[in-house]
């Protein structure tokens, strides 16, 4: 999926209304940007909630829950896969 948009005036680009359906993006809400050499990258950020709820439901048993440093690790795997999609 590749959108084109302009720039405007103080910086400001429109979120194609396709993308925000299909990541649930909202008006208020807070996105990343991430440069990757000569790419910028924009991810949701996920509430600190919402971060450890959707990794640890990944983990079969919950009692065996990830350190800080593995979450992290999974975190980024995770938006990794969903960047990949694209």
């Amino acid at each position: 999926m590749v959108r084109i948009r302009t720039i405007g005036k103080k910086g400001q680009i429109t979120i194609p209304k396709d993308i925000r359906e299909k990541f649930g993006l909202k008006e208020g809400e807070r996105v990343i940007f991430e440069v990757r050499g000569d790419e910028i990258v924009m991810k949701p950020e996920k509430s600190g909630k919402e971060f450890v709820d959707e990794l640890v439901s990944i983990v079969k048993n919950k009692r065996e829950a990830p350190k800080p440093d593995e979450l992290k690790r999974l975190y980024y795997e995770q938006v990794e896969e969903r960047l990949s999609r694209f």
